[in-house]
């Protein structure tokens, strides 16, 4: 199967590497092409100058890159931890093919001066009678959830949006808050719009022989367990405000956030009771901190110490269990093990009553 390389601009468009431009004969100009590929222990790179005059037809503000979507795949295949460095313009960029295969995040170009990045993705080439259909596919851009603000959609990274007291999210936090947590109040409550892990949430990419599928995570769970609908629910976790700012950037990892105790398994845990989670906040300045997350438990069965994963279903050792609980028959803890299964969708700030003040 051959694959293509694509890169996202600032329309949110996605464009092939090696295409951004579409040349027409015209005046005279001078390109120099010099990308270096750095492996584990092989450095090679070769320097090519064309004199060659072009003006562009399609995407006339993108340089064009000095690789291509076919060089790039040439050399994921020879070392799949490897680094491109490579020019677009006057901009020199960084591409590190290490990060697709361990960090789960996505792929990401940097600009090696500015650090600023732009998400990188590699799909199957679509074809159709033997024809190349990669020039004229459209990629599916993601939907995000209609209260989002559309205008805080970071490529990289993440953006808080401080909700208003009187509105429907508001309304539905403060009223899970309140049920365990009568003597504090929120003093601010505030949406992670993280366009990543929100992707990550929803879509889990599946190759199969012949096409590239892609498989919301809920849609996913309830076709390998034949439901008509996904065990996802709500859920509180308390943590150090210092771990606050990566949560939202990198979402909860349990080598960060499970120092409290691994009573029912080595995962992030999350609690159904705010109370609960409150017992692992630290106050800054007389506020708690303390995440409201959305979590795809599936089905669950008893956690233990030992688990670093769920254990595998009765009657089929390669299904496994979605998460783990500290009592199957009426759970208040859920342990994931899975950060797919995860979105950190909101930080909530409480205080006493006494000394609430609501922003």
């Amino acid at each position: 199967m051959e694959y293509v390389w694509y890169w996202l601009d600032d329309s949110k468009q996605w464009i092939e590497y090696g295409k951004e431009h579409h040349p027409v004969i015209g005046a005279w100009g001078n390109i120099g092409t010099s990308p270096v590929i750095l492996g584990d222990t092989v450095t090679k790179g070769w320097f090519l100058t064309l004199s060659i005059s072009l003006f562009f037809l399609q995407h006339p503000n993108h340089a064009t890159a000095t690789v291509t979507s076919a060089f790039l795949e040439e050399e994921y295949q020879a070392d799949k931890n490897g680094v491109i460095f490579f020019r677009a313009g006057s901009q020199q960029y960084k591409l590190d093919f290490a990060v697709i295969v361990f960090l789960f995040q996505g792929m990401v170009q940097t600009n090696v001066v500015f650090q600023t990045q732009r998400k990188v993705t590699r799909l199957p080439k679509q074809s159709e009678g033997g024809q190349d259909r990669s020039q004229n596919m459209t990629l599916s851009h993601p939907v995000y959830p209609p209260q989002w603000d559309q205008t805080a959609l970071p490529e990289i990274g993440f953006k808080l949006i401080q909700l208003s007291y009187d509105s429907q999210e508001y309304r539905k936090i403060k009223t899970l808050f309140e049920k365990t947590m009568k003597n504090y109040c929120i003093d601010q409550l505030q949406r992670i719009q993280n366009p990543t892990l929100w992707d990550l949430f929803q879509c889990l990419q599946e190759e199969l022989p012949n096409s590239a599928v892609q498989l919301r995570q809920k849609e996913k769970m309830k076709k390998i367990h034949q439901l008509n609908g996904v065990n996802e629910r709500l859920l509180f976790h308390g943590t150090n405000p210092s771990h606050v700012s990566a949560i939202c950037e990198q979402n909860f990892d349990w080598r960060l956030c499970g120092t409290h105790g691994t009573l029912y398994g080595k995962g992030s845990y999350f609690a159904r009771d705010a109370s609960y989670s409150h017992e692992y906040c630290s106050p800054r300045c007389g506020r708690y901190s303390m995440f409201v997350a959305q979590v795809l438990v599936g089905d669950f069965v008893q956690g233990s110490p030992e688990y670093c994963r769920p254990p595998a279903r009765a009657g089929n050792s390669n299904r496994l269990y979605d998460s783990c609980v500290d009592d199957p028959t009426d759970p208040s803890i859920f342990v994931i093990f899975e950060k797919q299964q995860i979105y950190p969708a909101y930080i909530l700030e409480y205080s006493v009553e006494t000394s609430c003040v609501v922003l």
